[in-house]
């Protein structure tokens, strides 16, 4: 069915979280952005990737038969082994499926999704890259403040305009605040027809909840429910237009964010 698809790309959880209050938000905030951008009567899709470190495995908790989630939310099974429907009794339904972050030696991050290699922690961005390109797997390199600068910077421009794999992306997320220019490559890659995608990249810190789906892409296109990945990944070969959903950070919550962060660790 042609639909309009909500997609945050880069969603962490963490055992922190009021789960129920992150669902909601998750639920209101992909729709509520979406809305913004409505030109046309056609449905909307919510879907999110659910980027889960080396050490965390919350999907696999979902993922059992009549598993709930505080709030009268249940997740069902689609005919993928790595993505969950979740609802609510009279509601839309969310998507969601099952990611990694990879952490490479460079200290970037690699997000995948769906059935890809099972590449550990501390490996460079290049061999990283070409070992997803090969399986065929979703690669997005997700903007961090500070990370892409320099040298780093450098490398994942190189490696961003040097893949040919139709599944490597760049992602943006809400902490690159209104002051902080997009880096060039982004400029590069839509130029290409490569979309930069967004992802609300919530943090381990009190609250962060309500930022899950706050911050998304918005695409178009045929799209089958029971079969989430394999219908996003589709469309974003096909190099469709991409719209961006959400705000960024101000300064004051920029920097509020970033020393939270720090003081934490």
């Amino acid at each position: 069915m042609f639909t309009r698809i909500a997609v945050d790309v880069h969603l962490h959880f963490y055992e922190s979280y009021d789960q129920e209050r992150f669902w909601q938000a998750l639920c209101d905030n992909l729709a509520s952005t979406a809305a913004e951008r409505n030109g046309e009567n056609m449905p909307l899709q919510r879907l999110a990737l659910l980027t889960e470190g080396s050490d965390c495995d919350m999907f696999s908790r979902w993922a059992i038969p009549g598993a709930t989630a505080p709030g009268g939310f249940v997740f069902n099974a689609t005919n993928e082994p790595y993505s969950l429907t979740l609802g609510r009794r009279g509601e839309p339904s969310i998507l969601i499926v099952s990611g990694r972050q990879i952490v490479t030696a460079e200290r970037l991050e690699v997000l995948t999704a769906g059935d890809s290699p099972d590449i550990a922690d501390g490996r460079p961005l290049a061999e990283v890259a070409a070992e997803l390109a090969e399986a065929g797997a979703l690669a997005i390199i997700p903007w961090g403040a500070g990370k892409w600068l320099g040298r780093r910077g450098r490398l994942v421009e190189r490696i961003a305009a040097s893949s040919s794999s139709p599944a490597m992306f760049l992602a943006d997320n809400p902490a690159r605040p209104a002051f902080w220019p997009a880096p060039r490559i982004f400029r590069k890659m839509e130029l290409s027809g490569k979309a930069v995608l967004r992802g609300s990249d919530p943090l381990p810190l009190p609250g962060e909840e309500k930022r899950a789906g706050a911050f998304a892409s918005l695409l178009e296109g045929e799209f089958d429910p029971m079969r989430p990945l394999a219908s996003f990944k589709k469309i974003l070969a096909q190099n469709g237009r991409v719209q961006g959903l959400g705000r960024r950070d101000g300064m004051i919550t920029f920097f509020r964010r970033q020393i939270s962060l720090r003081l934490r660790s």
